[in-house]
């Protein structure tokens, strides 16, 4: 295991420990606690300044990806089942809580997105080794479900594609 050291923008020196040829780094901003992990970060030589880019353009980021969750709600399936399976598993009070309704119809994406909290950083390489990605992960109710949408960006930060994870 080995660490090093960066310095960023929101996040002063960052200490990324790398082990296993993956790398991973826990800081907070805002008094929230934030998590970036790089797969293969031994691979990433210049890359790497693709990476420390993205985190100095944290808060943009966090922003355009709330956008792109916003705009795709009734376009992209996963974006809106993201917010749908949530009314499938929770109490109403609990659903009220996060959601300020219970029922999905009445749901106000854009105040929603707009109180998420911030996201961790997931960066990898494309299929083709060239690119990196990034993946800008939202939970809507940490203390609730372990549910996570997954904005996905390739390194010019244009939105590619939402997931749903687990």
């Amino acid at each position: 295991r080995e660490a090093m050291k960066f310095n960023t923008k929101y996040f002063g020196e960052l200490d990324i420990e790398v082990e296993n040829g993956d790398g991973s780094a826990f800081t907070s901003y805002d008094g929230q606690k934030l998590y970036f992990y790089f797969a293969d970060f031994k691979s990433y030589g210049a890359k790497i300044n693709v990476c420390l880019n993205v985190l100095d353009r944290y808060l943009q980021i966090c922003e355009m990806a709330k956008a792109a969750i916003v705009q795709n709600f009734n376009k992209n399936e996963t974006v809106r089942y993201y917010f749908e399976c949530h009314f499938d598993v929770l109490e109403s009070d609990t659903l009220t809580e996060i959601f300020g309704t219970d029922e999905f119809e009445k749901l106000d994406v854009k105040k929603i997105v707009r109180n998420f909290g911030y996201p961790n950083l997931l960066f990898g390489f494309a299929e083709d080794k060239k690119e990196l990605e990034i993946s800008v992960d939202f939970k809507v109710a940490p203390e609730y479900s372990d549910e996570i949408l997954c904005v996905k960006m390739d390194e010019n930060l244009n939105v590619t594609d939402f997931s749903h994870e687990s």
